[in-house]
């Protein structure tokens, strides 16, 4: 199974390589509206880009992670997903590592633990993207309903 803290996302699929035939689904960290009183950590959203009408589908999990922390931690869409990673923002001159929201969860999943080592997102004018989009090279088979209510976790 593929999960993150508490969440259980689904049956991981043997092939882990992002495929154009599979949905996208995306983690995005922080989030409102999967919450851990125990791991604040891994507070995120899920954002798809299909619905599965109860038949199990493959997917591509893809991080997001939130690099300005004027952006909202509550993206709900693709599109704006997409979008916010598409623009830019200028650090500050004391920007750190640790000013990333979420910056535990993203050097647990892709081991960028300082600065410098978001270097390789960087713009060439020094920017870096407000939302990082990056593969998780995990797929699973899942549905995808439109939940009722947030899920909150007491764990």
């Amino acid at each position: 199974m593929a999960a993150l803290g508490p969440w259980n996302f689904g049956e991981r699929l043997r092939e882990p390589k992002p495929l154009d035939k599979r949905l996208n689904l995306y983690v995005v960290v922080p989030g409102t509206q999967y919450h851990s009183l125990a791991r604040p950590e891994y507070d995120h959203n899920l954002v798809i880009n299909s619905l599965t009408h109860e038949k199990a589908r493959e997917w591509d999990i893809f991080w997001c992670f939130i690099l300005d922390s004027r952006l909202s931690d509550d993206l709900r869409s693709e599109k704006d997903l997409l979008a916010a990673a598409q623009q830019s923002f200028q650090t500050a001159d004391l920007f750190d590592i640790e000013d990333v929201p979420g910056h535990e969860m993203l050097a647990e999943k892709t081991g960028i633990r300082t600065l410098a080592d978001l270097g390789r997102y960087r713009r060439k004018d020094g920017s870096l993207p407000r939302l990082l989009i990056v593969p998780a090279r995990i797929a699973v088979r899942a549905t995808a309903e439109i939940p009722e209510e947030p899920v909150k976790n007491a764990e």
